[in-house]
């Protein structure tokens, strides 16, 4: 249950901080720093569903000029470990 927990607040995060990125239609790249525990079966079903979700996305909006570039890491089940990562 607090993989959900942790899963469901990164998609918060990460669609919040999509919001924010108003850019122009230029051939933009925007970087977004995916960090999931892999080593568990929500983690690994979590990323698959992410890439699948991002794909789907840009093979509908074939228009949109701005892309995400997803890096992945593991958590190694340490969540505060990780978010301090990634400053």
């Amino acid at each position: 249950m607090a993989n959900l927990k942790h899963l469901f607040s990164f998609i918060v995060l990460l669609l919040l901080s999509l919001g924010g990125n108003k850019q122009s239609m230029a051939d933009d790249v925007i970087r977004v720093g995916v960090v999931l525990d892999l080593n568990t079966t929500v983690g690994k079903v979590a990323e698959s569903y992410i890439l699948m979700a991002v794909y789907d996305f840009y093979a509908v909006n074939a228009n949109y000029r701005t892309r995400l570039s997803l890096f992945t890491r593991d958590s190694k089940d340490d969540v505060v470990g990780a978010a301090c990562a990634g400053n």
